[in-house]
């Protein structure tokens, strides 16, 4: 299984996240590291660089997901001052994973690999 640690810290660096607020998302890190561990080809070192970038990138991804729909204010006034929050973190997420999955597709299973293993193959007619 890819190293949890490792995807830990890479998510920790991708939000600019202590050590604390990383704790909370470790259910999503979980997650994206298994869903990757099963994509990968069995020589595949699940050290590599690259697989621990893609892991960090899924569990990002969820997280801005999630940030993004807790929140709904993006801008307030108060008199003639107003503050408006101009981020877009989900498409910085999304561009991060495609990036990561691409970096990543020689080291996944084959197609018919990827279908033994879910108990179906469509070979032909």
């Amino acid at each position: 299984m890819v190293d949890t640690e490792l995807v830990k810290k890479t998510v920790a660096l991708m939000g600019g996240f202590d050590d604390e607020e990383t704790e909370k998302y470790n259910q999503l890190i979980l997650a994206a590291s298994l869903s990757v561990s099963e994509l990968l080809d069995k020589s595949t070192d699940e050290k590599d660089a690259r697989v621990i970038q893609l892991a960090a990138a899924k569990a990002y991804n969820s997280i801005c997901c999630i940030a993004e729909n807790a929140e709904s204010i993006t801008s307030f006034t108060a008199g003639e001052i107003t503050i408006k929050q101009d981020t877009d973190l989900k498409s910085f997420a999304d561009a991060v994973l495609s990036a990561a999955m691409n970096d990543c597709r020689p080291l996944f299973k084959s197609a018919l690999e990827l279908d033994e293993a879910n108990g179906f193959a469509f070979l032909g007619v």
